[in-house]
């Protein structure tokens, strides 16, 4: 099968959609699938997989996302694939599988951090006249209504709802594909290998306990509650937050700062190769206002780390609150956020939370995702080939 991705730059060491593409691609030429990868830019692009540069051309960045969407369908067309994902915003897909969720969810909880009412009617207005904006929702909305009609992946409940609720997607179309996590690559015996060293790297002692998040957007993911809580919690005891990513970490230490935690945290920018992070922890909290299906999750449970995250985060339908951590109903629950990182500095509990959690990531391994989605695959190119007959 000629199997093609439009994504708008693959970087796998950026986490999120361009992961998955990277790993999925990989998974698929080893299955002897041909595969196309149709992208502005290339950091690193697996071997044997065909790759396309599709330029962004345009005066405003408006322009430059209609334009590119635009040249990713035609760029499809002349590959002749039989299945074309499209996991942004482009046409000429068969398959939608967004990453990001849908511009209405996604815009629904970028609203919700914002405490001030005020501040939200004003970012409510400004959104609604953005250019940017209009334009994306307008690809957006042209996808969902495409004809021939393509097969729409979730990769959570969450999405699935907002689906359904944003571009009315009929359930014979809809199905639900959670990702799939690297079970040899991430995995508790990896992570004690490298656990002493990695620890060592970060002047971690033996009886701190390590808090991880890792992240780009640090707002988005919930820093700013997690500074909150860190600094109501008991001071006497050893812990440590360390923030992988690539976002300033400026206005977060100067919140620290201020909250007197400061000398708890540490930001060490971003990593190319995030395990050795897992083996350093002890807990993997990430109180986000927004995540599709987060693949750090997946991998931190993979790890037989606890995690702490909310019921805004896709990958935290696969837990059970109490079982492989902690479930929030918004970070804006500082004292619960407080209470659940307090809970965890039980090494008790975190072992056996630890234990759970890498019997749940078993359950939803890179093959199973693979599975799954060569099925929509299939359906998508059957339904092709009826069309063409």
């Amino acid at each position: 099968m000629k199997i093609g991705f439009q994504i708008e730059r693959l970087d796998p060491a950026r986490g999120g959609a361009e992961t998955y593409v990277h790993r999925f691609a990989q998974t698929l030429l080893a299955a002897g699938h041909e595969v196309h990868l149709l992208a502005e830019d290339f950091v690193s692009a697996p071997p044997g997989a065909v790759t396309h540069i599709v330029l962004r051309r345009g005066l405003t960045r408006s322009e430059r996302d209609w334009r590119f969407a635009r040249a990713c369908g035609r760029a499809a067309r002349r590959a002749d694939l039989d299945v074309v994902v499209a996991v942004g915003r482009t046409f000429g897909a068969n398959v939608l599988q967004p990453h990001g969720g849908t511009l209405g969810g996604s815009r629904r909880q970028n609203l919700a951090m914002i405490r001030s009412a005020a501040f939200r009617g004003l970012k409510r207005a400004f959104d609604w006249l953005n250019p940017r904006l209009r334009t994306q929702r307008w690809i957006e909305t042209r996808q969902y209504a495409a004809f021939p009609p393509p097969e729409v992946v979730a990769i959570s409940c969450m999405v699935q709802r907002d689906m359904q609720q944003f571009h009315h997607v009929p359930d014979e179309r809809l199905h639900l594909v959670h990702n799939g996590v690297d079970l040899e690559r991430f995995s508790p015996a990896v992570c004690e290998a490298r656990r002493a060293e990695a620890r060592r790297t970060w002047g971690l002692a033996d009886d701190e306990t390590c808090f991880l998040i890792v992240a780009h957007n640090f707002r988005l993911k919930g820093v700013r509650e997690l500074v909150e809580a860190a600094a109501r919690l008991d001071r006497i005891r050893p812990w440590r937050i360390v923030v992988i990513g690539k976002a300033r970490p400026g206005p977060y230490l100067a919140q620290a700062e201020h909250l007197g935690c400061a000398n708890r945290f540490l930001f060490p920018g971003a990593m190319r190769d995030v395990t050795a992070a897992y083996a350093a922890s002890d807990i993997y909290v990430q109180p986000t206002w927004y995540d599709p299906c987060s693949l750090v999750v997946l991998e931190a449970l993979a790890c037989g780390r606890p995690v702490i995250t909310t019921r805004f985060n896709g990958a935290g339908e696969l837990m059970e609150d109490g079982r492989e951590g902690l479930l929030l109903d918004s970070p804006a629950e500082i004292d619960r956020l407080t209470e659940a990182m307090r809970h965890l500095l039980d090494a008790d509990r975190r072992a056996a939370m630890g234990r759970a959690a890498r019997q749940t990531a078993e359950q939803h391994s890179l093959q199973r995702n693979f599975r799954e989605m060569m099925a929509v695959f299939e359906r998508a190119l059957a339904r092709k080939e009826a069309l063409k007959g």
